[in-house]
This record gives structure tokens, sequence and C-alpha cells, in this order.
């Protein structure tokens, strides 16, 4: 993608904000190096992490672009990182589109649609540790990058109790 001009890379610093709840969304993203989070705020403030996008995987609200209507999420950097910024007006008309790009975007979108059903259904009916295992199958690289705080909000569980669980799995994987 890198030779396309569809699309810009850009530096951002964790922390940094690029789509923000009431936005619309005029922009995807991909991620050629560091971590972005897509995530949404309760009605008491507690931030629910939607998905995690390391690097060569694409986020973006395509529900906000797609509709024209004010984004339901945020997206911001985990860590520093370099994107490749997507205008989705681009995206609408695919005749303009090399076929080796709409192979990759074909892939990466078949691959987040599967990780995300997976996601819905764990969230139904897994454990925690079950979660928790699926997680670090989906996003192996992360295990260790991000802060447990991160990783609990993901799986719908307080810090301290994965903190307990990874001690458990620990503890059982050694015997």
């Amino acid at each position: 993608m890198d030779n396309l001009k569809i699309s810009k890379t850009k530096k951002v610093s964790k922390g940094d904000i690029l789509l923000s709840f009431g936005d619309i969304a005029t922009t995807a993203y991909k991620v050629e190096s560091g971590c972005l989070r897509s995530y949404v705020i309760d009605n008491v403030g507690k931030e629910h992490i939607l998905q995690f996008a390391p690097e060569d995987w694409f986020i973006g609200d395509m529900d906000s672009a797609t509709n024209k209507k004010p984004s339901n999420i945020f997206i911001d950097a985990i860590e520093d990182s370099e994107i490749s910024i997507i205008s989705t007006e681009v995206l609408k008309d695919f005749t303009n589109l090399e076929k080796e790009l709409l192979v990759e975007m074909s892939t990466k979108l078949r691959n987040n649609l599967i990780a995300t059903n997976k996601r819905v259904i764990s969230l139904l009916s897994a454990t925690a540790k079950e979660r928790y295992i699926e997680f670090t199958e989906t996003y192996p690289t992360l295990v260790q990058r991000l802060p447990l705080k991160l990783i609990a909000s993901y799986i719908g569980i307080t810090p301290e109790y994965l903190s307990d669980l990874r001690r458990k799995i620990s503890k059982s994987q050694k015997k």
C-alpha cells in the first residue's frame, strides 16, 4: 500500500486521538508500527475497548464513514505509531484501486470480521480465562506490550482479576 495515492503515512504519539465520539469519520488507518485502539465510554465514564490494531491491522469507524453519521467510538494511539491514513471517500470507488490492494483489503477485512465475531461469541459465552487465552491468540504481540489495565478492559475484567488469572495460568503450565 506504500506506493498508492490513496494513503499517506504519518507518525502519531502515544495518546493522540485520531477519532472522537461525535466526529464523522473520513479516514481509516493501517498500522505500520505501534498500536491503536478503538473504544467507547459508557454513561458512568468507564472505557470499553472494542479493538486493538497492532502492526499490519486496519482500524476505523465504517458505520460513521459509510453513513455520514457521528461516530460512537474513539480511536487513539496507545503506543507511538506510524500509520497509513486512508480516505474513506477513495475507498468507496473500488474501480480506482489496484487489484493487489483490493486483495489485501479484502483479506484484512475478512480477518477483522472473524476476530470481531470470535470476540462477540467469547464475551457472550466464555469464561474470563477463555477470553484471556483468546486475546493471547488474537494479539500474540500485545501480551507483553500492553498494560494489564488495557488487556483487562478488552476482556471485561478488572486488572486485579487479570493479574490473579495470569498467575494461575502460569502455575498450571509449570506443573
